[in-house]
């Protein structure tokens, strides 16, 4: 796969996450990693991504379901929101898809799924 062509924005506080992603996607794609919505909005603002991987907890006064709507509202073809994140609750995972994320996962995830899902929300 051409990294040119598939940039991704992870948004994730925790060190072991960004590092997992890290090892299991550097590989095949062209990955800006940050720890805060308000880092992600800056970067976002001055780089195009094709898919964000968000985390719904995260430190500052924003979580990951404000980032997938700030995103949704200022880029409404990409980035495509992925959220992985701990929380399990039907609530939460309802208001991320509301939000405008095209899929919700659970830590811990398999690599081969979320690379399966990176390519599959790339393509779209």
């Amino acid at each position: 796969m051409d990294k040119e062509q598939s940039r991704v924005l992870i948004v994730e506080d925790d060190i072991s996450s960004q590092q997992y992603y890290t090892i299991i996607l550097e590989e095949r794609f062209d990955l800006e990693v940050v720890a805060t919505v308000a880092e992600a909005k800056k970067v976002l603002s001055n780089n195009e991504f094709q898919v964000a991987i968000v985390d719904i907890s995260l430190p500052g006064g924003e979580n990951g379901i404000d980032l997938i709507k700030h995103v949704c509202e200022k880029y409404p073809v990409n980035p495509k929101c992925i959220v992985l994140t701990a929380h399990a609750f039907p609530h939460i995972r309802e208001e991320a898809l509301e939000a405008g994320a095209v899929e919700y996962f659970t830590k811990p995830i398999m690599s081969g799924e979320l690379i399966a899902s990176l390519e599959k929300h790339i393509k779209a």
